[in-house]
């Protein structure tokens, strides 16, 4: 699938999803993860879907957008800022990656907007990664110079969202195969919970800085979450 996809495309996959050719990644109660493969460029893509019945499109595109707040819930963001180089602003991101791998970071440009469909009103992040010559990489971390990433929200009819996230990847290095088998059968989970977590609570963390969010676990994840990889897929190790 090429990036970037146009709104109206975008709206027909999260009502008709085209999945042929990719392979369920991982998935939790509200959430299924399908990857493809792009053995040419090196590349990861991946399709999210989401159905969240207790959380409005609303918030969660305010959670998405807030920096500040995102370093107080995602556990895996060492660092976390807006960024400027003359006129272009963006932001970094330091990711903290497991099993004593090198941590990732990024230098992106986000848009985002709101559009009014047919009956729906549907709320739109794309986010590129871009050099900034005032951020250069750093040592032993790993720079990710070529990803991008698109996410459409909506509501469900009643109190609740529907999404879709595609996401692009080149994710540089040897990706070792415990990471993926950890990533499906815990990193997607216990995301999706700290993200669920941090839309219920960010009502009140606009009025109280200091409200506390539940740490999640991987205790904390059931057996919904599921590995559907390959032990034979060449994408265990880039």
């Amino acid at each position: 699938m090429e990036l970037p996809l146009s709104i109206e495309e975008l709206i027909h996959e999260l009502d008709e999803p085209n999945l042929n050719g990719w392979k369920l990644f991982a998935q939790t109660s509200d959430v299924k993860v399908y990857r493809k493969i792009d053995d040419e460029n090196k590349g990861i893509q991946y399709k999210c879907y989401s159905h969240i019945p207790d959380v409005t499109p609303d918030i969660f595109y305010k959670v998405a957008l807030d920096v500040d707040y995102r370093l107080v819930w995602d556990k895996y963001l060492k660092e976390g800022k807006i960024i400027n180089d003359g006129e272009k602003e963006g932001v970094y991101w330091e990711m903290i990656m497991p099993l004593f791998i090198d941590n990732r970071d990024y230098t992106f440009t986000q848009k985002h907007d709101e559009y009014d469909i047919g009956n729906r009103h549907f709320y739109y992040v794309m986010t590129h990664c871009e050099p900034f010559t005032n951020v250069p990489p750093r040592k032993k971390i790993v720079r990710i110079e070529n990803c991008q990433s698109q996410t459409l929200l909506c509501s469900d009819g009643a109190k609740g969202l529907r999404s879709i996230f595609i996401y692009y990847e080149d994710p540089r290095g040897s990706i070792p195969k415990a990471l993926w088998t950890w990533a499906a059968k815990f990193g997607v989970p216990i995301y999706a919970k700290l993200t669920h977590n941090a839309c219920l609570s960010y009502p009140n963390w606009i009025k109280d800085k200091q409200t506390k969010l539940p740490d999640v676990t991987e205790h904390d994840i059931d057996s919904a979450a599921i590995l559907t990889t390959d032990d034979n897929d060449n994408t265990q190790e880039k």
